[in-house]
């Protein structure tokens, strides 16, 4: 079955979402980090690990249970399984911590290749965690196991 592509409005919500992500690390980082001899700011400590936080209460959490990041409401799209099951917590988290690979670091040029070249438009961390990103009002048909 082909699955709808949605290219801009994937490239939209993830605009959205690594702008608000990156935003927050920012004003984290200069409002409680402290200046370093290099110019820069650093936090050290148990503060080291609200960004992660942060990025597992945007990402994983708002997904797992509202099928869509900010970004993705905005632009009208949601996370379903293949199967057609609810989503997992180990899906969603498989799903975003690909981020780190195809998205974070080459602006998505990775993602985009990937899921360019598949039937169901899916990226790395929609492969491995076995879901689609669709639109809201899309209606989706579930693989189902025949045996």
């Amino acid at each position: 079955m082909k699955t709808k592509y949605n290219l801009a409005r994937k490239i939209a919500a993830t605009i959205i979402d690594y702008t608000l992500i990156f935003a927050f690390y920012i004003w984290y980082i200069f409002e409680f980090g402290l200046p370093n001899e290099e110019g820069s700011y650093t936090i050290s400590g148990l503060g080291a690990l609200l960004p992660i936080l942060v990025w597992v209460l945007y990402f994983v959490i708002a997904e797992k249970y509202c099928a869509a990041t900010l970004g993705h409401e905005i632009v009208k799209l949601k996370v379903v399984s293949v199967d057609g099951a609810e989503l997992s917590f180990g899906q969603v988290f498989k799903r975003r911590i690909c981020d780190a690979l195809e998205i974070s670091w080459c602006f998505g040029i990775i993602a985009f290749f990937i899921a360019e070249n598949n039937d169901k438009h899916q990226r790395l961390g929609d492969i491995l965690a076995k879901t689609l990103v669709i639109g809201k009002n899309d209606v989706y048909e579930p693989v189902r196991n025949r045996f």
